[in-house]
């Protein structure tokens, strides 16, 4: 039971890393780099809890 919960603090621990690093990577776009790929700025907080869902 401690290791589980062990894991299951390690693997949210990452995917608060792993977000922030993309969020980082996201604000550091120009907005002609953001519409290459379909995005506004307003939609990047929605498309990233919207991917962590899908896990």
């Amino acid at each position: 039971m401690f290791v589980r919960a062990c894991r299951a603090l390690l693997e949210l621990m990452q995917t608060r890393h792993e977000r922030s690093r993309i969020r980082c990577q996201l604000a550091a776009m120009t907005e002609r780099e953001l519409q290459d790929f379909g995005m506004s700025r307003s939609e990047i907080e929605h498309e990233l809890r919207r991917t962590v869902r899908r896990k």
